[in-house]
């Protein structure tokens, strides 16, 4: 199978995945309730909070990826890479879906999550705005990746 098609199909399940976590078993509900808790502590700080907690999971799942390349320049196969960025991607993709921009509304979905679990619409504002942009570029992140190992 051509390297581009490979990104696709592998791509489409780890996001698949994703939806799959979100849909069965409500991930999004569980990521907003965790997320909500955490707002009593941090105050007016929720936006750089969770800008932070954003860009600290992107930061977690890229270390990964790069330890999953250096993997399989080491062992001389591209493929020898998803030992170990698969499971990150998997990990970390219904986190991406949850709180990326990505429907038509932008965040309307991960706020209704967020209103669900708690959050009155400025703390709905300060979690989805700030830690949306990072996730964006995570859903970039996992497409480079695949594209490392299956693209010549």
């Amino acid at each position: 199978m051509d390297g581009w098609w490979m990104v696709a199909a592998v791509g489409a399940v780890v996001f698949g995945w994703g939806l799959y976590l979100g849909v069965r078993h409500d991930s999004d509900r569980r990521l907003a309730e965790w997320w909500v808790s955490r707002t009593a502590e941090w105050g007016p700080a929720t936006g750089p909070c969770s800008l932070i907690m954003s860009v600290a999971a992107l930061v977690g799942y890229s270390v990964l990826a790069v330890l999953g390349h250096v993997l399989s320049r080491h062992l001389g196969a591209s493929y020898w890479a998803l030992l170990v960025s698969g499971p990150a991607m998997l990990a970390y993709a219904p986190f991406v879906l949850a709180t990326a921009p990505v429907d038509l509304q932008g965040y309307h979905w991960w706020r209704s999550d967020l209103g669900a679990a708690g959050a009155d619409a400025q703390e709905q504002r300060r979690i989805a705005w700030w830690a949306g942009p990072p996730s964006l570029l995570g859903i970039f992140a996992i497409f480079v990746t695949l594209e490392t190992i299956f693209v010549e």
